[in-house]
């Protein structure tokens, strides 16, 4: 069901207050993928943005958090890739913190 390059599971790093943008490739451009982090299905929302161009699947995390750390994965046709999402710079939230 995905594209047969990409691999199973991936390591991406986000900077906290930044996008992070997660893709995969689907081997058909009509195909539906669902998403879950921590295993829990997610939806679109102000806080979780899925895009579909093409072949690609991508969820994107405006504004990406330390919250949003953790394991998402990508699932279509019984088969998932799976990511997990490192956030770093805390420091700079904190930062916000004490500014808001």
């Amino acid at each position: 069901m995905f594209a047969k390059e990409q691999p199973a599971s991936r390591e991406v790093q986000a900077e906290a207050g930044t996008t992070a943008m997660l893709s995969c490739e689907v081997a058909q451009g009509q195909m539906e993928v669902t998403w879950y982090k921590d295993g829990k299905k997610l939806s679109s929302s102000s806080q979780v943005g899925m895009e579909v161009k093409g072949c690609t699947r991508r969820l994107v995390l405006p504004q990406a958090g330390k919250a949003d750390a953790g394991e998402y994965s990508c699932e279509a046709g019984g088969q998932r890739v799976s990511f997990q999402l490192h956030i770093t710079g805390e420091f700079f939230e904190a930062f916000l913190m004490l500014l808001g």
